[in-house]
């Protein structure tokens, strides 16, 4: 044993004991096996007791997997004189069925005849050859027939043409389905690229339009110049539906035979544009497929046509028409580039409306009155019992926002206000025996996001129970239907009470703030906001920097940063304007 393990331990595969003349055939044995498992060829047995007669050699041919078969080229047509167990579960033909027949019957509509032809030339020149052919089974089912044909000779003549038939549908199923998804992949990626190289260029021109933009009128218009300019693109149009007569107004064109300012029934644009109209969602259609009418893709010698809204918010500031000179340009990638490009467009609209308010020399000065108990700043005053009066808001958006309320009304009920289903939180900022201040974070809106998104800016908000009134300002040359419009899609029994235009009230102090909104970046400017709307610029302060930045949700590190840049931005803007 100590000798074996001994062995073992210095890399023995075997350790054979000696036991009488038997050990001699186990060494030699034992030796070929260790030899063959490390590369060394093994010694040749002799099998010659050992051959197979025809009966096994029939068996394993008939019961072999792959099918085979046999014809006769000395018999007119070389028809089938053997087939295999195999060849007749591939075709569901019996032997009794096609032995004396050339097996050119497997052949159908699918065969490919240049296939046929090198099959047939091979045989005539006794040459072997394997072929993938389209064959059909008994019952008109097709398959892939991997068929190798190879002559059989007897002497130097040919006795028999051996056929081997392997069915490889699957493998040429895979290999057709890994072929289509390479091409629909290339195809794919050649579309992205062309989409890419279309776009880029036209999203970063149409981002220096809206920057540099100081009115709508020529936004529009350039914008519409840049699409016409783009490759692919034949031209545009920038319009939208007037609230007075439902009449189809253009107002900018480029590269159309479409004038600026064409107006048309709604009913008479394209069925794209009275759906996008109606859905607020980009629609598109090809030629052959609009309605007759000036805009249709046929009228403008274009291809396709995509209608884009521009909205901002709930407010729509029109609609953009993109034509395409390409049948396929404009599809669902390229929809949804034009969908952002819509929304860039509305954003610098909103933007030009909103830098035209600040720096106007004339407003026209809206009372709005609603009488819905329903609305927001309504059931606020309900809850408090009795009038609140609005004095800013912060972070608003379409989730609501942070709004700042004041009250002379003594020790006002925070619970109720607190109760209210679109409440979140509510928080006293300052409290004396005559008034309170408070803010409240609202999941809704009031009017104040509605108005915002249709250019206007809400002076004063004050409200009772059942009340609201707004003073609301707006660029002379805005039409306050839309804003009316969706204001009284909110609220019942909205009434406009008054409309005066006048001049500008407070111009430096209007100039002096635009010039600080410029500097300030959205944090800053937030940050900012909700100091002095919480009181923390008096003394003694009422909050800290810690609960202002957990009312913003930020850190207090991060509030006092931006807060001393918006304190820094807004001292250099009046030491140096």
């Amino acid at each position: 044993e100590r000798i074996s393990q001994t062995a073992y331990e210095h890399g023995a595969d075997r350790v054979l004991r000696k036991n009488g003349s038997s050990s001699i055939d186990r060494l030699v044995n034992d030796v070929t096996t260790v030899s063959s498992r490390n590369g060394v060829a093994q010694t040749q047995q002799d099998v010659s007791d050992h051959e197979p007669g025809l009966k096994d050699i029939e068996r394993a041919v008939n019961e072999a997997p792959v099918g085979l078969s046999l014809c006769d080229p000395d018999l007119p047509d070389y028809p089938l004189v053997y087939v295999n167990g195999a060849w007749e579960r591939h075709t569901g033909y019996s032997s009794e069925e096609v032995l004396g027949r050339n097996p050119r019957f497997l052949q159908g509509p699918e065969t490919d005849p240049e296939v046929v032809d090198t099959l047939s030339t091979a045989i005539e020149d006794e040459e072997p050859i394997t072929v993938e052919i389209r064959n059909y089974r008994k019952d008109g089912t097709p398959f892939w027939n991997e068929l190798t044909v190879a002559p059989v000779y007897d002497g130097d003549d040919v006795a028999h043409y051996v056929g081997f038939q392997n069915d490889v549908t699957a493998r040429k199923s895979a290999e057709r389905l890994a072929q289509e998804r390479a091409e629909d992949i290339a195809a794919e990626r050649q579309a992205l690229d062309r989409v890419l190289g279309r776009v880029n260029g036209l999203l970063s021109e149409i981002s220096r339009i809206l920057v540099e933009g100081t009115d709508a009128e020529s936004v529009c218009r350039l914008v519409c110049e840049e699409i016409a300019d783009e490759p692919g693109y034949l031209g545009g149009w920038i319009g939208d539906v007037s609230s007075g007569t439902g009449m189809l107004e253009l107002t900018a064109t480029s590269g159309i035979h479409v004038e600026e300012d064409t107006t048309l029934p709604l009913e008479d644009a394209p069925l794209a544009v009275q759906r996008a109209c109606e859905s607020e969602e980009v629609r598109g259609c090809s030629v052959g497929s609009c309605s007759d009418g000036p805009l249709t893709p046929e009228r403008v010698d274009a291809r396709r046509l995509l209608v884009v809204p521009i909205t901002y918010g709930r407010h729509r500031y029109g609609l953009l028409g993109i034509y395409s000179s390409e049948a396929d340009a404009l599809d669902r990638r390229e929809r949804k580039v034009c969908e952002s490009v819509g929304k860039m467009i509305a954003n610098g609209l909103h933007s030009v409306e909103t830098t035209r308010m600040l720096t106007t020399d004339r407003v026209v000065e809206l009372c709005v009155e609603i009488d819905d108990g329903s609305a927001t700043l309504s059931q606020i005053a309900d809850a408090i019992d009795g009038p609140i009066e609005h004095l800013g808001t912060t972070q608003l958006n379409d989730d609501g926002g942070n709004f700042y309320f004041e009250s002379a009304t003594p020790d006002p009920d925070f619970e109720a206000v607190e109760a209210l289903e679109f409440v979140r939180s509510i928080q006293a900022v300052s409290e004396s025996e005559t008034e309170c201040t408070f803010a409240v974070t609202a999941s809704r809106s009031p009017p104040l996001s509605q108005v915002a998104e249709h250019g206007g800016v809400v002076a004063e908000a004050i409200a009772k129970s059942g009340h609201t009134r707004l003073t609301i300002e707006v660029p002379p040359e805005r039409d306050v239907r839309s804003m009316l419009d969706a204001l009284r899609a909110e609220y019942e029994n909205v009434m406009l009470r008054s409309r005066v235009e006048r001049e500008s009230r407070d111009r430096s102090l209007t100039d002096f703030a635009s010039a600080v909104d410029d500097r300030l970046t959205e944090r800053q400017r937030s940050a900012l906001k909700t100091a002095a709307l919480n009181g923390y610029f008096e003394w003694p302060r009422p909050v800290d920097g810690d609960e202002i930045a957990e009312r913003m949700g930020i850190t207090r590190q991060t509030f006092h940063q931006h807060l001393r840049a918006a304190e820094r931005e807004l001292a250099e803007a009046y030491v140096d304007p």
